[in-house]
């Protein structure tokens, strides 16, 4: 239950809010849902941060303030409030743009010293990565968590921790506690090990929907010359570590000595009984014991080192609908596990590892002595070698050399050699759709219907993108004995799909906005959709479909929105789906639900932004787009000349020129 306490002042003075504080936490932009999950509601309201003055004035008093009465509350004193109460308070943030640590849309909180040890349970929950940036300036860590409670970051970006002759630049967990990091960025972290994270003594943390990048691991030679610097996204020993719809890229773990280079795990290292758990995640140009100019001496694991400690390795890494690419190390490009005494368990199910390198063996994976579970999986077109070692095929894999290896032996293993490699024909690595980048299945992969939905794990109902990108189980296709018609892999191939915004220009004719499903550009339709907000988008497949229903999501950010699907039908293999109550200032995406093409089946997601007046469809309205429809007055409408026609009665002239000039300003969030 929700403390109900007296509000001591105003949103401007007292930042510690309670329950009944309703409408001022509606003023502070903060999800009020979120929010009645807390005992206690923080807000920090300033960037601010010094060596002194930015502490609490009074920790456990009810007031986040660094001083009596000024009501300025710092990331330093909330969490020093935080740890005076006991049970899980909320920190959120609600700065004005007027403040000092603004600039371009992002505030910055750049720390003057260590903030305190987290040692209580607390949410810290930020406007979004993209939005609040909290820095140490790469002069010490960020966040020491010693409690055993649950300690949950959302939100937020976490850069340029420091923590020299230690661990855990960025985030360091040394008890039993829980960390939870969900919707973050670990940017430019560095220590000795576990340069983004670092994870000891049973502790656990949860990663989801977050972005490890540029962290590194670089030991410490001074105390021991012979170190191996481990994990420079994650470290984790003798605890538990979980990484879902996550991407780690450009994180690295090395040390130099004179000529020779030295690391393990540039993404991730797990060690000394550690439990792993990787599920629809990317790991690229990770790196391990690998520097310009310098030799490669030892260690391994680009992506992720899986080792033992020195009574062997009782716990277990589990990769599931993950990729690996542009990942090298001194062994193991991607994957190098290893331990004594049996050493660790690993199993790889449903994976994509691609495009790896080491000047060692195993440019994909080199096992030593330990466990390893392959299933249907691709490891094809790492070098020097795809695999190195022994392993203990579970079938339905595509290993593209096995030079090196042994126990690719299964009937539904599809293998070749380094005389004659085998293709798996995989696309580039990019953004397909989903949290994270994937390699697609190219027309003509030997992968395409060969494989199972049957995980070492449990049943696999989508491939790494998640939601909506369902595996395809269809018995009556061509497939591997066993199989059940899905692809090898972490991606699934659906049908190609091209998606539009429809709209008519009067006498004009019918014009569309093309809507890509995938990449980084987002397709924004800069028309007018009438008081009611309609728009139609229509989508053509490469052959007939049935569609099971559709709707629509808007973005969480516009609240009070109203879209919604009011009809859709399908015509071959052309449909067709009807919006209403969109606003004119909106993203929103358009789901079209089991949608079979009598062999496939899938969902099917329309991201599109809707901004009247972005003619150059860069999600804002500036004069440049005033000046660009300008330049069209009396022109013809044409395939090249319509979006400047955005109120829809076939010609461009100054009505719509004003329309536009009217809506300078206005972006999409």
């Amino acid at each position: 239950m929700i403390k109900t306490l007296t509000l001591f002042r105003s949103l401007a003075g007292s930042a510690l809010l309670f329950a009944a504080a309703f409408t001022l936490w509606a003023a502070t932009g903060i999800d009020v849902t979120q929010q009645a999950a807390f005992p206690v509601i923080i807000v920090v309201n300033t960037t601010f941060d010094a060596i002194s003055g930015a502490d609490d004035a009074f920790p456990g008093d009810g007031q986040c303030e660094t001083a009596v009465g000024n009501g300025v509350c710092t990331l330093r004193a909330a969490i020093e409030e935080a740890n005076a109460h006991a049970g899980g308070d909320g920190i959120f943030f609600s700065i004005p743009a007027t403040d000092p640590g603004y600039s371009n849309g992002i505030w910055t909180i750049n720390l003057s010293k260590a903030l305190p040890d987290i040692s209580d349970s607390v949410n810290i929950s930020g406007p979004g990565a993209d939005k609040l940036t909290i820095s140490a300036g790469g002069v010490f860590r960020v966040f020491n968590v010693t409690s055993t409670g649950t300690v949950s970051l959302s939100r937020l970006t976490i850069a340029n921790g420091n923590a020299a002759g230690s661990n855990g630049g960025g985030i360091q967990n040394v008890n039993t506690g829980t960390i939870n990091v969900t919707a973050c960025t670990l940017s430019g972290n560095a220590s000795d090990n576990g340069g983004g994270i670092y994870n000891v003594t049973a502790g656990t943390v949860n990663v989801s929907n977050s972005t490890l990048s540029g962290n590194s691991a670089h030991g410490n030679s001074a105390n021991n010359p012979g170190e191996q610097p481990g994990g420079g996204g994650i470290y984790n020993s003798s605890g538990t570590v979980a990484v879902t719809d996550s991407t780690l890229i450009n994180n690295r773990a090395l040390r130099t000595s004179g000529s020779q280079a030295f690391g393990e795990g540039g993404g991730i290292f797990n060690d000394a009984n550690g439990k792993l758990q990787v599920v629809s995640s990317t790991f690229s140009g990770n790196s391990a014991g690998v520097a310009p100019n310098f030799t490669v001496s030892s260690g391994g694991g680009g992506g992720i080192a899986n080792f033992s400690g020195s009574f062997g390795n009782t716990g277990a890494m589990n990769v599931t609908n993950s990729t690996f690419s542009g990942n090298s190390s001194a062994g193991g490009g991607a994957i190098f596990t290893n331990g004594n005494f049996g050493g660790p368990t690993a199993n790889i199910t449903n994976s994509t590892i691609s495009g790896n390198s080491t000047p060692g063996r195993g440019g994909g994976i080199a096992k030593g002595d330990s466990d390893v579970f392959v299933k249907n999986s691709i490891i094809a077109n790492n070098s020097a070698d795809d695999v190195f070692g022994a392993f203990s095929s579970q079938g339905f894999n595509l290993i593209g050399k096995t030079d090196g290896s042994t126990g690719f032996t299964a009937a539904t293993d599809l293998t070749g050699t380094s005389a004659a490699p085998l293709n798996p024909k995989l696309g580039l690595l990019k953004y397909n759709g989903g949290p994270t980048d994937t390699m697609a299945l190219l027309s003509g992969s030997p992968a395409i219907d060969k494989g199972t939905s049957a995980g070492l794990t449990g049943t696999l109902t989508t491939d790494q993108r998640g939601v909506g990108y369902k595996r395809t189980i269809n018995k009556s296709v061509a497939n591997a004995t066993g199989g059940d018609g899905t692809d090898i892999g972490a991606f699934e191939l659906g049908a190609q799909i091209k998606a539009v915004s429809s709209k008519t220009h009067g006498s004009a004719g019918t014009f569309s906005v093309n809507l890509p499903l995938f990449g980084p550009k987002l397709g924004v339709e800069c028309r007018k959709g009438g008081t009611s907000g309609v728009f139609t988008v229509i989508l053509t497949f490469p052959g007939a479909v049935t569609v099971s229903d559709a709707a629509v999501t808007p973005d969480p950010a516009k609240s009070g929105s109203t879209a919604s699907v009011s009809s859709f039908s399908v015509s071959g293999s052309k449909v067709t789906v009807n919006l209403a109550g969109v606003s004119q200032a909106q993203t929103i995406t358009v789901h079209l639900l089991g949608v079979s093409d009598g062999t496939n089946t899938n969902d099917v997601n329309v991201p599109m932004g809707v901004l009247l007046g972005d003619t150059d469809n860069n999600r804002s309205v500036t004069s440049n787009d005033v000046s660009l429809t300008q330049s069209k007055v009396g022109q013809a409408i044409s395939t090249s000349d319509f979006r400047e026609d955005v109120n829809l009665d076939g010609f461009i002239n100054s009505t719509d020129v004003n329309l536009v000039q009217s809506k300078v300003g206005t972006k999409l969030p």
